[in-house]
């Protein structure tokens, strides 16, 4: 199953906190832009930010913002399939339980208001928010494009929340690769087993020391997730976001199997072949 929370512990909060102010609009600053592109021999990328500020602050100062970050495919064969993902990829971060706010533009304006009027409400308080989701492109794996999504907010409390989610595309055919495309059935059991002796092999534990008391995971295993990305050398790396596997302080975790590693699982269609 695909974890898609990332982008969006921001929004789930920004949506439940105050209430919204109709005069707002009047204290923001949007922007959408073009820049440079992104080439691979099958396909190119331009990069596209979204940006909306309060009292046209800029990011760059201390303020409260709203900004996106994002790839568009220009050019390429399966273009259109690979635009459809990361519009996906970002309307999710503005999506929770039956609600959908479901464009960039909603969900800045919901952000700013639910902000206007927490300074309504408390208006001698300097604290500021931001939301920033950035989607980008890895075209390092020449038979794979890896697509990145990277979210960080705060809206008060204790620290802010960061995750990252990878998305991993067929460069063939346009479509997104699942674990059960790379390897033959029944992987699972191996694949734990290879994630456990890398962890404690980076860890510098033993095969019986107890990942709780001596890895500082939540629990006393830690099993492959579906958060991965193949590098260049055709090692694959499971990410775990904050909060996973283990306590905030502990921050991401990542495991990383060699290409000798996962060789013995891959299917003979696997396009790590």
């Amino acid at each position: 199953m695909k974890y898609l929370i990332p982008v969006l512990i921001a929004v789930f909060f920004i949506s439940s906190c105050g209430k919204k102010d109709e005069n707002s609009s009047t204290e923001k600053k949007q922007t959408t832009t073009d820049s440079k592109t992104t080439d691979g021999s099958d396909i190119k990328f331009s990069d596209k930010s979204f940006l909306k500020s309060y009292n046209n602050c800029s990011p760059t100062d201390t303020c409260t913002y709203f900004k996106v970050d994002y790839i568009e495919a220009v050019s390429g064969n399966n273009k259109d399939k690979v635009n459809k993902l990361i519009t996906n990829i970002i309307n999710s971060g503005v999506t929770f339980g039956d609600t959908v706010l479901n464009t960039m533009q909603v969900a800045a304006d919901s952000f700013m208001a639910q902000y206007v009027s927490f300074r309504k409400e408390i208006p001698e308080s300097a604290q500021y928010w931001y939301f920033e989701l950035s989607v980008s492109a890895n075209l390092d794996h020449p038979k794979m494009i890896n697509l990145a999504a990277g979210n960080s907010s705060f809206l008060g409390g204790a620290h802010p929340n960061s995750y990252l989610e990878y998305y991993n595309i067929n460069r063939e055919t346009g479509d997104t690769l699942s674990l059960g495309n790379l390897f033959t059935p029944g992987f699972e059991k191996k694949l734990n087993e290879l994630v456990d002796a890398a962890f404690r092999k980076a860890n510098n534990l033993q095969p019986g020391d107890n990942l709780q008391d001596k890895g500082g995971l939540f629990d006393n295993k830690i099993t492959f997730n579906y958060n991965w990305l193949v590098n260049k050398d055709g090692s694959l790396t499971f990410y775990y976001n904050q909060y996973e596997i283990a306590p905030y302080a502990a921050g991401p975790i990542e495991v990383t199997l060699t290409k000798a590693d996962i060789a013995p699982l891959l299917a003979p269609n696997s396009p790590l072949k």
